[in-house]
């Protein structure tokens, strides 16, 4: 193309016919193919000053939220898991979802059986992102916050300034011993 009105123009293209080609992609490089203009800009310290990306908006699918599931990492830290009616989603099925935190399920005011939008976090992690209140049951339960860990039944903490629940029995809940062990012979660790 021959001007920036060229280069919006191929974007706003490229968005939908994407769907269209035999693989996976989140966006489009535009570059200055004049050799002494590429010398002129140069490059920042990682990459050419005359090429950039355009990342295309998430793509985004509704589905039901058939439950939520409550994990316990190594650390104690509590995370809320939607498990989801599987779904095509930029190019995989995806049947569970991040909720990151109750603060979130209280922001989101997710509830079981509820219609839920999902997208791809940076097109890899799938995340509830809006909730369809308009086909809300009207006999739909605000979701409860557990008051105890779900692996050893201990009662669960918040610590000052964090917005996670902990369990804090480190040395005997099974789900944290796991974790610490997978973790201990991990590449990243071991």
């Amino acid at each position: 193309v021959k001007d920036i009105k060229g280069v919006i123009d191929y974007c706003e293209e490229c968005k939908d016919k994407r769907f269209e080609l035999n693989y996976a992609t989140d966006g489009a490089v535009i570059k200055i193919n004049n050799f002494a203009q590429q010398e002129e800009l140069g490059f920042t310290a990682r990459a050419p000053k005359w090429a950039t990306a355009f990342k295309f908006p998430p793509e985004e699918v509704n589905t039901v939220l058939k439950d939520i599931e409550i994990g316990v990492g190594k650390t104690g830290a509590i995370t809320p898991v939607a498990i989801l009616e599987p779904v095509q989603l930029a190019g995989s099925t995806v049947s569970r979802a991040s909720l990151h935190n109750f603060d979130e399920i209280k922001r989101l005011d997710v509830r079981i059986g509820d219609t839920v939008l999902i997208k791809k976090a940076a097109e890899i992690i799938p995340k509830v992102i809006k909730v369809d209140e308009h086909s809300r049951k009207p006999d739909a339960e605000k979701y409860e916050i557990p008051k105890f860990c779900p692996s050893c039944g201990t009662e669960l903490i918040e610590k000052e300034g964090e917005v996670n629940l902990y369990c804090p029995n480190i040395y005997n809940c099974p789900d944290q011993i796991k974790d610490k062990i997978a973790f201990w012979a991990s590449k990243d660790a071991l």
